[in-house]
């Protein structure tokens, strides 16, 4: 999607221009912008004061920078080595083994996956 020539800050004057009463395909014939486009805007932003919006954009970059933080980590974790020594090492041991593949608990375990596998696992 093509980013806006308007800034938040400036879309959000407008919108207060519109609030005060001012017509809005003046503030749009102002602005170089279609009367559709304003009412997107409108739908966006709501009632935010331009200070809420510069604040938006603050929240909006922080949640960006932590997704990216998030993803990194769970790539660290998925490039991470198994322990040794764990369940599945002791898998075949001693009295009271566990006879089943490491990965199958249950009859049926491949197709428990979707929407409804909590249906499907019931057996």
């Amino acid at each position: 999607m093509r980013r806006s020539h308007h800034t938040d800050e400036e879309i959000a004057f407008l919108l207060k221009e519109a609030a005060d009463g001012i017509a809005i395909a003046s503030i749009c014939a102002a602005a170089h912008v279609s009367v559709g486009t304003f009412y997107r805007w409108r739908r966006r932003l709501g009632g935010l004061p331009p200070a809420g919006v510069a604040r938006l954009g603050r929240v909006e970059r922080e949640n960006a920078s932590l997704r990216a933080e998030l993803l990194s980590l769970r790539q660290a974790l998925r490039a991470m080595p198994a322990p040794v020594g764990g369940l599945e090492a002791r898998r075949g041991q001693g009295p009271g083994s566990d006879p089943r593949p490491a990965g199958v608990r249950h009859r049926g375990a491949g197709a428990s996956v979707g929407r409804y596998a909590f249906v499907r696992t019931a057996n």
